[in-house]
């Protein structure tokens, strides 16, 4: 059986559900990243610092418009993967590049639990983006409000909360656990 047939008979498998937690933690941070744009919306004045040095001037300047349309459309790259996976797994099986590739792939029943452990993976990589989306958004807000027009200095410790999560993630994603592992209830 061809990778390709493997996948056409995967598909009509019941989809396996995506863990209940990391449904909370996306729609969490979800609601959060849009209530951050609703301020911005809101909030944000007609000339917006986009661009700050280390130290916290801004060197370049935006218009609302522009920065709520970069707020946007970052956010929806960053979380676009996510959807797509089921789509690109099943259309294009062979593009596939991870560990334990032939096994994931020789059987119907694996390949749809491969779908899920994916799916489930770039779905937390989409939350920790969306709350790094919210976290940087609401420092601009913060920073077009100020004095100085500088970045808060709360900002940088508050980044690195969700870039910690993202490589916790990453390490989940490429071996710590055996994530992608032969899972022995699939034979």
């Amino acid at each position: 059986m061809t990778t390709y047939q493997v996948a056409d008979e995967a598909r009509g498998l019941p989809r396996e559900p995506t863990s209940a937690w990391i449904g909370f933690l996306v729609a969490g941070a979800a609601v959060l990243w849009a209530g951050v744009l609703v301020w911005a919306v809101v909030a944000l004045p007609d000339r917006v610092p986009t661009q700050f040095e280390f130290g916290g001037p801004p060197t370049s300047w935006s218009s609302k418009a522009g920065t709520l349309a970069v707020m946007v459309g970052t956010t929806a790259v960053l979380a676009l993967p996510a959807a797509l996976v089921p789509w690109v797994l099943f259309r294009s099986p062979a593009a596939i590049s991870a560990p334990n590739r032939q096994w994931w792939t020789a059987t119907p029943a694996r390949f749809r639990r491969f779908e899920r452990l994916m799916r489930e993976d770039l779905l937390l990589l989409a939350a920790v983006g969306l709350l790094l989306m919210a976290v940087a958004q609401a420092g601009i807000i913060v920073a077009a409000h100020s004095a100085s027009g500088g970045m808060p200095p709360w900002l940088l410790p508050a980044i690195l909360v969700p870039l910690a999560g993202m490589v916790l993630v990453i390490v989940r994603m490429t071996g710590a656990g055996g994530r992608y592992a032969e899972h022995p209830d699939l034979d």
